[in-house]
């Protein structure tokens, strides 16, 4: 289930209520048997259940700038249309998921394990979303729901073509819905890991991971159909996530233990990604979930640190990440491409990088300790840099967050008792 979202970025009086109070409860049981570990075949063998409710009582209330902001024609210079236009929301979720599961180790030799893992999983999704919407002002009176907003567009209709417009701005914006969505769905997820001891400070892995993220349904409101006649009841349920990854990795120590190297490539391939997308409204800034056809995550990491004696330790890691769309013909437009007549319903951002992640990625630091009586002093320094990255789902120069760098400075004294004191800034 996901929360309504309202994202005008603005201070204006747009929508002056959007809340979404609820009252969830959910518990949880694991099983699980394991080995005693002392033979070459080890395993572990468990089942897991998930139940969860939630009830939600939501709200929205559009406010005196409305119609300006949201409409065009006539109707966006007389603020009545939209003021005060308001949904009352009931919302009801039931998730359950059941999973058993189990991981085997086995030495092959000494150096030599393979350690496959098998999970299957079934998870089931329901609810119930009703949106009834009102307006009460010295031009406007009525309650629209899901069973009566034919009835009263036709009397609006007969009224006159303008009242059937001003009916139509005011529940497109806020649309009377009731509809039950469900889903449920198996799922088989699993793993392989070989990995090899060359020594005792240097070891070898790889692994495959066939996974998911389960699939779910939308409980904010749906798009409306093409004709705009009633909701598009194919939004309703989204598709799990199928991921394939693919990761190779070296675990080192050197000269005694002072250094360390880690090293690890990655590839992951993403279909039906799950992503926030629009229900191409010019008047409604809402989203939903839906499937983006495939995504492609790839890179390399590395930990390191130095350790030449007790007193003094330093590090330096980082990742490169290549993370992209690769098919995603009907995303949600940037924002200068939102809003207007002139705006496109969709944008194909396919080729175009994933948000919120940096294709650099470093942090480095140390610290240096003097013993004295009942304990140590120490300074130590942490730095950390991303490069640019996109803080919106379709990458927009006016969202993008300039790379930067943190740094922070630690001193203290630690007892070898039960307390210390630090200082950092």
């Amino acid at each position: 289930m996901r929360r309504e979202a309202w994202r005008d970025f603005v201070g204006l009086p747009i929508p002056t209520v959007s809340q979404n109070p609820s009252q969830q409860k959910q518990w949880s049981q694991e099983l699980r048997i394991a080995s005693n570990g002392d033979g070459k075949l080890n395993y572990t063998l468990g089942a897991f259940y998930f139940d969860q409710t939630i009830n939600t009582q939501g709200s929205q209330v559009q406010g005196p700038a409305a119609s300006r902001w949201l409409l065009s024609g006539a109707d966006a210079s007389n603020p009545n249309v939209l003021n005060g236009l308001t949904s009352t929301n009931t919302i009801n979720f039931s998730n359950q998921s059941f999973a058993v599961f189990g991981k085997l180790n086995w030495a092959i030799t000494d150096k030599l394990h393979f350690q496959p893992g098998l999970r299957v999983n079934y998870d089931k999704k329901s609810g119930f979303y009703e949106s009834v919407v009102s307006i009460h002002n010295a031009q406007y009176n009525f309650v629209a729901t899901a069973d009566n907003v034919a009835a009263l567009l036709a009397a609006a209709a007969a009224t006159s073509p303008a009242a059937r417009t001003t009916f139509l701005n005011q529940t497109n914006t806020l649309a009377p819905q009731r509809y039950s969505p469900k889903f449920s769905a198996w799922n088989v997820s699993g793993d392989a890991t070989l990995s090899y001891d060359f020594t005792s400070d240097v070891h070898f892995y790889a692994t495959y991971a066939r996974s998911f993220k389960s699939g779910g349904i939308n409980l904010s409101g749906l798009p409306l159909n093409s004709t705009n006649t009633g909701v598009d009841l194919s939004t309703q349920t989204v598709k799990p996530e199928k991921i394939n990854h693919f990761e190779v990795g070296l675990k080192t120590q050197f000269f005694d233990r002072k250094v360390t190297v880690n090293l690890a490539g990655f590839w992951d391939e993403i279909k039906d990604y799950q992503a926030t997308v629009n229900n191409n409204a010019i008047n409604v800034i809402r989203g939903y979930l839906a499937n983006a056809a495939k995504v492609r995550v790839r890179g390399v990491e590395w930990d390191t640190s130095f350790r030449p004696s007790s007193r003094l330790n330093v590090y330096f890691n980082g990742a490169f990440t290549d993370a992209k769309y690769v098919d995603f013909k009907n995303a949600p437009c940037p924002p200068e491409l939102s809003g207007g007549s002139t705006s496109p319903p969709f944008c194909d951002i396919s080729g175009q990088i994933l948000p919120g992640i940096s294709k650099w990625s470093l942090s480095w630091g140390g610290e240096y300790n003097i013993p004295v009586s009942g304990g140590q002093v120490y300074l130590g320094y942490d730095g950390s840099y991303r490069s640019k990255f996109s803080s919106n789902p379709s990458r927009s120069l006016y969202t993008d967050i300039n790379g930067y760098s943190l740094s922070n400075f630690r001193l203290g004294f630690r007892f070898f008792g039960f307390f210390r004191f630090a200082y950092a800034g």
